[in-house]
């Protein structure tokens, strides 16, 4: 799960003004870092990131390396949010950056703010607002989750029913949109109906009538072209155990 940049971008423009723009030494600027650190770490979620690879790149030089020197200097890296994707791993980072001409600069997310901060109060809220959209967003995700659930139930509860009065075989295979309705045909043939979630309440009433059609069609002869080998699918639930 992550954030747009879109959604980023906005996060940054409603929480830094640049209406009075700090100017900084680099002693003023760890000041603040330590003050910002404490207030951030704080929260729910946040932590101190310094083992960050854009931290070590920021605050290090590499000897011998060709690199030109960065043209801002990183006070402070601060995780806000861990990738929960198995196969991809994209952390969100809050980054305070400090400018050659004093002025510190946030970037959230790899989007840096239009405008220097004023005040550390609003990397602060920054944050707050950031973690917030995390929260409303699992939120939301968790009701989409639980509504596919119920449609799920709605249709499984339907298809049980079929197989068993009907006697054929089936399986089901699921994904975010839709559920995968295989019938079983024979040793060698199935065929599926795709049921997407936003319409199965159109779907469901007609499920009866067109296994029905489609299995009578297969048992006068006539077969289908299709590439829905099911090749040993042990996932089979027989009408005989419903």
């Amino acid at each position: 799960m992550s954030i747009s940049w879109r959604s980023l971008k906005k996060l940054l423009r409603d929480n830094i003004s640049g209406n009075n723009p700090l100017t900084v030494s680099p002693e003023q600027a760890q000041e603040l870092t330590e003050d910002l650190l404490a207030r951030i770490e704080s929260l729910p979620g946040a932590e101190r990131n310094d083992d960050c690879y854009h931290y070590q790149k920021f605050s290090q030089s590499v000897p011998g390396s060709s690199d030109p020197p960065p043209s801002d200097t990183l006070c402070c890296c601060v995780l806000l949010q861990k990738s929960q994707e198995r196969w991809y791993h994209r952390h969100t980072h809050l980054y305070l950056l400090r400018c050659p001409d004093q002025q510190l600069w946030v970037d959230l997310g790899g989007q840096r703010s239009e405008k220097p901060i004023s005040d550390i109060g609003e990397v602060v809220a920054l944050a707050q607002g950031f973690l917030q959209r995390v929260e409303q967003q699992k939120a939301q995700t968790a009701k989409r989750q639980k509504q596919r659930d119920l449609k799920i139930q709605a249709i499984l509860a339907q298809v049980r029913t079929i197989a068993k009065e009907d006697q054929f075989d089936f399986a089901t295979e699921v994904d975010t949109v839709k559920l995968r309705l295989i019938i079983r045909l024979s040793d060698e043939d199935d065929f599926a109906i795709l049921i997407p979630f936003n319409q199965f309440k159109e779907v469901l009433p007609k499920l009866r009538t067109a296994i029905q059609a489609l299995r009578e069609t297969y048992n006068t002869g006539v077969r289908f072209k299709t590439h829905l080998k099911h090749y040993g699918r042990s996932d089979w639930i027989r009408h005989q155990d419903l």
